[in-house]
C-alpha cells in the first residue's frame, strides 16, 4: 500500500516541481514586452499549501527510512554544501530575509531529489519522469487548444506556444527534458508501445511549436551524444571520451551563439533595435566583481531596490534573471558557490562516464544524458540551484543515484543470466499499476 502511494506521491511532486499546476499563463499577458512581471496568481495559496504538503510528506518519508538517507547524504558533500549556502546567505544578502525564506525552499527541493535518489531505483526513476512529462505534455497541449490566446504568445514571439507556462522559453525547456526521457525509454524497451512513441512525438512537436532555437539545439546535441555514451562500453580507450568533450564544448559555444544570436548582432553594431544578452552579461560580470568571494546571495541580486536596477535601466527592460545559469550562480554565490558547483558538475560527469560503462543498458545512460542537458541548457536559461525547481531536484537526484549504487555495481562482477537478482531484472520489475 505504501509502495503504491509513494509512485503516485513522486509523479505528483513532479509535475508540481515543473510549475505547470499554476497556469501562469492564465495570468501573464501574452506578449511579454506588455508584461511588467508582476502580475498576482491567484491561485498562490493553493500553491502554496501543495508545497508545504509535498515537502512535508517527502520529509516523513526521509524520516522513515533514516539510515539509507543519511549514507546517501554524506556521498555527495558538494551538492549539500551548495544547498545549505543558500539559507546562510542572509548573512550578507541586501534581502536577508527572502533569502532565508528562499534558502529554505531550496533545501526542501533538494531533499525531494534526496527522496528520488534512496526510495527509487533508476529504472523506476525513468518511469516515473515518463509518466510525469507524459501527462504534462498532454496537458499542455489541451490546455493551448482549450486558450490560445492565453498560451500563445504575442508581440515580438507572436505564434509561439507557451502552454500553461509563463514564457515561451520554460515551456521549451520542460519539453525537452520530456522527449529526453521518453528516448531512454524507447531504447529500454524491446518493443516500444505505441504510448512511448505518442509521447516522444508530441512533446517534439510541442518544442517545434514553442519556436525557441535552444530547446532544438540542445535536443539534436543529446540525439547525437547518446551513441557516443553507449560507444564508451566498447573499450576503455581515450579516444571516445576526447570526442564527448570537444563536442560538449562545441554544443556549449553553439548554445550560446544560437540562443543569443540578436545579442551577438547588437554587440556587432549590426542591428541597433536588437535587445540583445551581450550587454547584459558585461554589466553582470562587473557586478560579480565588486562582491567577488560570496556574491550578493542566494536571490539577493534581481530585486527592485537592489543591484539589478543598473542592469535593467541599461538594458531597457526587466530581466528576472543573467539568462546564463553560471553567471547568474556567480552573482548569487560568488567564487565560492560557482567553483562548488564547477567540481559537482565535473564529479558527475567523471561519476556518469563510470557509470555508463559498468552497466548494460540505457538506464546507465540517463544520469549522464539529464547532466550533459542541465550543463548545456544553462549557457542560455537559468536552472542551476533554483527553488521549487524539477531541474535542480533531477540534477540532486542523478547525482546522488550514481553515488548510492555505483559503490555497490562496481564491487561486483557483471552477474551470470541465471541470476535473478541482477541489478538489472531488480529495475525492470518496476510496474507504476502496482
Amino acid at each position: 500500500m505504501l509502495a503504491y502511494f509513494e509512485k503516485r506521491f513522486a509523479i505528483f511532486g513532479l509535475i508540481f516541481l515543473s510549475d505547470v499546476i499554476g497556469v501562469y499563463s492564465l495570468f501573464v499577458d501574452p506578449d511579454p514586452a506588455a508584461d511588467s512581471g508582476g502580475a498576482y496568481n491567484p491561485l498562490y495559496p493553493v500553491l502554496s499549501l501543495i508545497q508545504y504538503s509535498v515537502y512535508g510528506i517527502t520529509f516523513f518519508l526521509l524520516v522513515a527510512r533514516p539510515h539509507g538517507s543519511v549514507r546517501t547524504v554524506l556521498r555527495d558533500p558538494l551538492v549539500w554544501c551548495l544547498t545549505l549556502l543558500a539559507p546562510l546567505s542572509f548573512l550578507w544578502s541586501d534581502v536577508g530575509t527572502d533569502s532565508l525564506r528562499k534558502g529554505v525552499t531550496l533545501f526542501q527541493t533538494s531533499t525531494f531529489g534526496l527522496y528520488l535518489a534512496t526510495r527509487f531505483t533508476p529504472r523506476e526513476q525513468i518511469r516515473l519522469l515518463t509518466w510525469a512529462l507524459g501527462l504534462i505534455a498532454l496537458f499542455s497541449l489541451l490546455f493551448t487548444l482549450a486558450k490560445p490566446g492565453s498560451a500563445i504568445e504575442a508581440g515580438a514571439n507572436a505564434g509561439s506556444w507557451r502552454g500553461p507556462f509563463v514564457q515561451k522559453n520554460i515551456f521549451a525547456r520542460v519539453e525537452v527534458l520530456s522527449a529526453a526521457v521518453f528516448l531512454v525509454e524507447i531504447m529500454l524497451a524491446q518493443h516500444p508501445s505505441r504510448w512511448i512513441w505518442g509521447g516522444f512525438w508530441l512533446s517534439l512537436l510541442l518544442v517545434f511549436l514553442t519556436g525557441s532555437k535552444t530547446a532544438l539545439l540542445v535536443f539534436i546535441a543529446l540525439l547525437i551524444l547518446v551513441p557516443l555514451y553507449r560507444a564508451l562500453r566498447w573499450n576503455t580507450t581515450i579516444v571516445i571520451p576526447i570526442i564527448i568533450t570537444v563536442l560538449l564544448i562545441m554544443g556549449s559555444l553553439t548554445t550560446v551563439v544560437v540562443g543569443n544570436w540578436e545579442g551577438l548582432l547588437l554587440g556587432l553594431g549590426k542591428d541597433p533595435t536588437l535587445s540583445g544578452r551581450t550587454h547584459l552579461w558585461e554589466i553582470a560580470l562587473e557586478k560579480i566583481a565588486n562582491r567577488p568571494w560570496l556574491g550578493y546571495g542566494y536571490m539577493g541580486f534581481w530585486q527592485s531596490r537592489g543591484e539589478a536596477f543598473d542592469i535593467w535601466k541599461a538594458v531597457g527592460y526587466r530581466p528576472p534573471h543573467a539568462h546564463n545559469g553560471y553567471i547568474n550562480m556567480a552573482l548569487d554565490f560568488g567564487y565560492v558557490g560557482f567553483g562548488l558547483f564547477a567540481m559537482s558538475i565535473i564529479v558527475n560527469f567523471r561519476r556518469g562516464i563510470e557509470w555508463v560503462r559498468s552497466g548494460t543498458t540505457a538506464t546507465e545512460i540517463w544520469p549522464i544524458l539529464y547532466v550533459t542537458f542541465f550543463f548545456l541548457y544553462n549557457y542560455s536559461e537559468s536552472t542551476i540551484v533554483q527553488h521549487n525547481s524539477l531541474f535542480w531536484a533531477l540534477y540532486v537526484a542523478a547525482g546522488l543515484t550514481m553515488r548510492r549504487v555505483s559503490r555497490h555495481r562496481m564491487a561486483e562482477a557483471p552477474p551470470p543470466p541465471v541470476v535473478r537478482r541482477s541489478p538489472v531484472s531488480q529495475e525492470s520489475q518496476f510496474n507504476p499499476e502496482a
